[in-house]
């Protein structure tokens, strides 16, 4: 049976805007290299996308530069420490992301994605110490939520007659 789970990470993402029966539109200076953003803090990321890139799926290139880093998968159930973990690993590159926000219109988000099955919760409490860090840096929290059914996995805990 699956268990409830948590990760978090850090983004810098292209800034733009999602209209209606076009998609994503970057917003003007919102193109990056993702590897500008690796060398500039030094850390190496999980993921990166880069704008006019082809996509991994085939179809198209990407709209967007992304670049995900500072991956926290443990604690399992607890994502106020995963984005605790986050924020002390980049609290000294604080003044380098702010170079990188006057370089390149992009923004920055923690993100929480909680996979919860079985009715069992993770812990998901954004602390002063990550308020401070997300307004130092226009820094966005961001929660991705996947809940699962019960019935998709063949089990119930109630009795519908």
């Amino acid at each position: 049976m699956d268990k409830t789970s948590c990760h978090t990470y850090f983004a810098v993402c292209s800034n733009g805007i999602i209209e209606n029966g076009v998609g994503f539109i970057a917003h003007a200076n919102s193109n990056f290299d993702p590897d500008y953003i690796t060398k500039k803090l030094n850390i190496k990321p999980y993921d990166t996308r880069k704008m006019g890139a082809p996509r991994k799926n085939g179809h198209g290139t990407y709209p967007f530069s992304d670049w995900t880093a500072c991956f926290q998968a443990k604690p399992v159930l607890d994502a106020e420490e995963q984005c605790i973990i986050i924020v002390r690993r980049l609290k000294e590159k604080i003044p380098l992301l702010l170079e990188i926000k006057d370089e390149f219109d992009v923004t920055y988000c923690i993100n929480i994605v909680p996979h919860i099955y079985n009715e069992e919760t993770p812990i998901i409490v954004i602390n002063k110490e990550v308020i401070e860090f997300c307004y130092l840096t226009d820094t966005e929290i961001g929660i991705d939520l996947y809940v699962y059914d019960k019935e998709m996995y063949g089990w119930s805990g109630m009795d519908v007659r």
